[in-house]
């Protein structure tokens, strides 16, 4: 260890690294503008959707398209997560930051200048991979630069930046977009991203001086690299880690699907719709980037002259629609109508969007720091497999609460929505702090990485088609009602995993 370093018990360092506190703000910030960059394209889809450059008005698999934008960064990410990861554990890792970081704020800004809905798409796909180089390294850093009893508070605020950055990406990318253009929204990211990235260069390397000197000090060289498989042969045998992303998975499945369904679940069940002369004017007044008007005479003449309950529910509109347009016209327009017809009074779109993103942004910042910040205090207390405890435990209350917030009217919903929401972020500084004490330094950054592609590759990236499809043959009630024993068996896997993590912890701090 470098000169003055101590050693702690588990054979970690005593007290944090010097320059660790520099190292958690650059990171944090880092991941604040991943998450901000994420979330810009979800709130500027619908200034895109009405860019001709990008899409025709009335291409049929327009929402197909958009949602593919998002396709195209999660398996980007997912899939090369594994080959960065790696690679952080041979070489620089501050280097591998920086050079990703760079390269996502460039692609972001490409996004900006995509004149074809291709360039957007390849566009997407170099975000996700500049973020598979950041994503499984920055985690593994922080472990290297802070002892056992820091990793759960050092963790829960290093992951803070999920919930802030995504509300932060919401409301920049939809005030800019309705400003200045949905392609300045992208610029807005650009130079701050670079700035950041290039700060990963003057940086200093835990794991070089931990090298240096070992020299120094004449221990033993530490060992050459193993090969990937026998990073992935010892994962295998480290029962921790294994239980720790198999509940991870099932909490992503739930958490990924859900908040990617539920706006469209919020607005099924409690928006109220009507045409009324004011809609009519809406309708006629929404313009393409050409000029051009979007929904033509033709469909406005057939909504002017057919009769409109007030309030009606958004199935009985929707059938009632049908019956007054054409299949090709419902197809085309419809989206338009919906967004153009709420009834007095009723929950919008815009205000669902408004009221749930303030529930992330609360719930989810005071659950990541508080569940770090736990599992530290019952861990230095002796309390056996404190992280799994409290990311297990979590699961299991946040389960009548999902189930409640599902059943319970509006506005009292909007409470048990916070609690289920609070409850299911709770878990997120314990369970990657899991990851970070049961893998040695060797190795950690892949151990990361094959975390990531687990867990979206069999949890958020197949739940939202998996929880369409029930919701096509039923409703998206019985949908998110079909998923909810996830949570349930997400906490039970973490329970379990506790009487592992004390021994499996004593075991990689040893070997690091």
């Amino acid at each position: 260890m470098p000169s003055g370093e101590a050693m702690s018990a588990h054979g970690g360092p005593s007290r944090p690294m010097p320059g660790a506190g520099w190292a958690l703000a650059l990171l944090l910030g880092i991941n604040l503008f991943n998450y901000i960059d994420r979330q810009i394209l979800s709130a500027t889809l619908p200034k895109i959707r009405l860019d001709a450059t990008i899409l025709s008005p009335d291409d049929p698999l327009a929402q197909t398209k958009l949602g593919a934008l998002t396709t195209a960064f999660m398996v980007a990410y997912m899939l090369l997560s594994p080959l960065f990861g790696r690679l952080g554990d041979t070489m620089s890792r501050w280097v591998l930051v920086g050079v990703a970081v760079i390269l996502w704020s460039l692609a972001t800004g490409g996004t900006g200048l995509a004149t074809g809905y291709l360039m957007l798409f390849f566009a997407r796909c170099l975000v996700g991979v500049g973020e598979a180089a950041y994503g499984p390294v920055a985690p593994a850093m922080l472990s290297d630069l802070y002892p056992v009893d820091h990793r759960g508070r050092i963790m829960a605020w290093f992951y803070m930046a999920i919930p802030v950055g995504s509300a932060l990406g919401f409301v920049i990318g939809s005030q800019v977009a309705e400003q200045y253009g949905w392609r300045v929204a992208f610029h807005v990211a650009v130079f701050p991203g670079i700035a950041l990235g290039v700060l990963c260069f003057f940086m200093r390397d835990a794991r070089n001086e931990k090298r240096v000197a070992a020299v120094e000090t004449a221990q033993t060289p530490a060992e050459p690299t193993p090969s990937y498989w026998a990073v992935l042969r010892e994962l295998k045998g480290v029962r921790s880690f294994v239980l720790c992303c198999a509940g991870m998975t099932a909490s992503t499945f739930v958490l990924g699907g859900v908040a990617t369904m539920v706006q469209l679940y919020l607005f099924e069940r409690e928006a109220r719709f009507t045409i009324t002369e004011k809609a009519i004017t809406k309708l006629e007044d929404l313009k393409d980037s050409t000029g051009a008007r979007v929904v033509p005479d033709a469909v406005l003449n057939k909504l002017k002259t057919a009769d409109w309950p007030a309030g009606m529910a958004l199935p009985e509109f929707r059938e009632k629609l049908q019956g007054a347009l054409t299949d090709k016209e419902f197809t085309l327009y419809s989206s338009w109508v919906f967004d153009s017809s709420p009834a007095e009074g009723s929950l919008t779109n815009g205000t669902i969007g408004l009221y749930f993103g303030a529930i992330v942004v609360l719930s989810g910042l005071v659950a990541t720091l508080l569940g770090g910040i736990l599992g530290d205090y019952l861990r230095n207390r002796g309390v056996k497999g404190a992280y799994f405890q409290v990311a297990g435990w979590g699961m299991i209350i946040a389960f009548p609460a999902y189930i409640a917030m599902l059943h319970v009217p509006f506005p009292l919903g909007w409470v048990f929505m916070f609690v289920a929401v609070f409850l299911l972020f709770f878990n997120t500084g314990p369970a990657n702090t899991i990851l970070a004490n049961v893998t040695r330094s060797k190795i950690r950054a892949t151990a990361f990485a094959v975390n990531i592609l687990i867990i979206h590759a069999l949890g958020d990236a197949i739940s939202p088609p998996i929880i369409g499809l029930i919701a096509d043959y039923s409703s998206l009630h019985t949908a998110f009602m079909a998923i909810s024993p996830l949570i349930l068996i997400s906490g039970v896997l973490w329970i379990w995993g506790a009487k592992h993590l004390d021994e499996d912890t004593t075991r990689a701090e040893a070997a690091s």
